[in-house]
This record gives structure tokens, sequence and C-alpha cells, in this order.
């Protein structure tokens, strides 16, 4: 059986490695075809952009020789929520949930202090426009994984569980899509005129693993909730259930993306304020319904 379940931890984290840069190409694709253009010429393009600037040659700005040490911090912090990740439906406890929280939450400060350490005026004010959606973000995720990992635990088949698995399920799926940077939630300011926003300034093999670190963040943030709805719902083994969540988070990182398509931009100033609200109106529907 520890055999069974190291083969099946060790393909799940190759899925976890290889996957999001191949679904940004599959969703770069699909919004071409929503938007009736042509898009990139192949679904692996991403990857074959993040090899391209691997293959660059390394130059480092002033501002950013500190940022380098950070990103190496968090490809290892990747690592070990990839491989905390995929140990979930084989074993979880509330233990090793809270490290992979508190892992997630380290990886997108270290992202967000590597993004400020840019000297372009113009990004700056960008920068920080979009870490006023992180923070209030944060808050959500924190709280939307708390709430919905007491309601799988205490699920029971009434119509008050189902009610509180709905509202925790809307929670978590709000806080994905708004963590995964996608519009109206893709805030940095002037981004398409500055060539990327925030990493004006990275090129290279430091650019490649910003944006790879990103994409994996963007599907870690899908895959958590469903971990643990599939360790704690669903008696399965371990690689039937490591697949299963793979096969549901490709099918709603994809959705993301159409989802994505169809909105536009937003003020940040709205932006917050609908999140704030959002959030406030789930969690209070919760309780309302928890104390009932």
């Amino acid at each position: 059986m520890a055999f069974i379940e190291t083969i099946s931890i060790g393909i799940s984290m190759l899925l976890y490695i290889f996957f999001p840069p191949l679904l940004d190409g599959i969703e770069r694709k699909i919004k071409a075809k929503i938007q009736t253009r042509y898009g990139p010429p192949t679904v692996f393009q991403t990857w074959y952009d993040i090899i391209k600037l691997i293959s660059k040659e390394l130059k480092i700005p002033p501002t950013l020789q500190y940022g380098v040490f950070l990103l190496t911090l968090a490809f290892s912090f990747v690592i070990v929520v990839l491989y905390l990740l995929s140990y979930i439906p084989v074993s979880l406890n509330i233990y090793m949930l809270t490290i992979v929280i508190i892992l997630i939450v380290s990886l997108h400060s270290i992202l967000a202090f590597v993004s400020i350490l840019s000297s372009n005026p113009f990004s700056i004010i960008g920068i920080f426009r979009g870490l006023t959606i992180d923070i209030v973000n944060e808050m959500g995720f924190l709280t939307s994984i708390l709430v919905y990992y007491l309601t799988i635990k205490t699920f029971n088949p009434s119509i008050k569980s189902f009610l509180l698995l709905l509202f925790s399920l809307l929670f978590v799926f709000i806080v994905s899509y708004v963590g995964s940077k996608r519009l109206p939630y893709d805030l940095h300011e002037a981004e398409p005129e500055l060539a990327s926003g925030s990493v004006i300034e990275f090129s290279g093999p430091i650019l490649a693993l910003y944006l790879y670190l990103h994409l994996i963040d963007r599907y870690t943030m899908v895959a958590l909730p469903i971990a643990i709805g599939v360790a704690i719902g669903l008696q399965l083994s371990p690689l039937i259930s490591l697949l299963l969540i793979h096969v549901i988070a490709v099918v709603i990182y994809v959705f993301f993306g159409v989802i994505a398509v169809l909105l536009g931009r937003s003020r940040i100033d709205i932006a917050v304020k609908t999140l704030m609200l959002i959030y406030l109106i789930i969690i209070l529907l919760w309780i309302v319904v928890k104390l009932i």
C-alpha cells in the first residue's frame, strides 16, 4: 500500500508541475476562439515561452537582486506545497492543512514583495492597487478554507448541510477566481501598455520563474478545496483520488478562463468594495444557517 501511495503522490506532483503552463495555453486558445482570434499556434505555447525565457541571458537589475533570492525561496515553498497537496487525499489532518495554508499565504506574500521591488513608477502604482485586492482576498482565502473544511467535516444528509455546503463552495469558488488574478481583478496599472505591468523589469530566467510560480499558484488555489472535499467526502484509493482531483481542477480552471473572457476591467475601489460585500454576505449567511 505504501508503494502505491508513493507512486500516486509522485504522479500527482508531476501533474502539478506540468499542468499549469499547459492549461494556460489551453485557456489562451479558448479565449482566442471566443473572441474570434487565432491565438497562440499551440496549447503548449506557454511552455515554449517559459523555456525560451530560461534560455535567455540572465540579467538582474540592481533593484531585483534581492528578488532572485525571494523567488528561489518561493520555488522551495511551491515544491513543499505540491507534495502536501498530493498527500492530502492519502491522509488529511488539520495540522497538514494548516501548514499548506501557511505556505500558500507565504508564497503570495513573497511574490507580492518581489513585485514591489520594481523601480518603474507606473508599475509601482499598479502594484499597490493590486495589493489592495490581494489583502482582501487573503483574508477571504483563510476564512473560506476554514468554513469549507468545517462544512465538509460535519456534513450530513439534511437541507441545512446542503445550504452550508452551497455557501462554502461559492465562497472558495470566488476566492480561487479572484486569487487567479483574472479579469476584473487583474488590476495592475496599464498592464498591456507596460508589457506586463509589475514584471516590466523582469527578463530571461527570472521572468520565466516568476510566471511559472504564478501559474502553479493559480492551479493550486483551484486544487486545494477539491483535494479537501475528495479526501473527506470520498473514500477512494490514493491514485483514483489524486487523478479525480486533477480532472475536476482542470475543468474548473478552464471554466475560470471562460468567465474571464466575459468580464471587463473594474476600478480598484469598486472591486475591493464588491469583494468585501460579497465575502461578508456569504459569511453572514453561513453563520445564520449554522445557528438555525
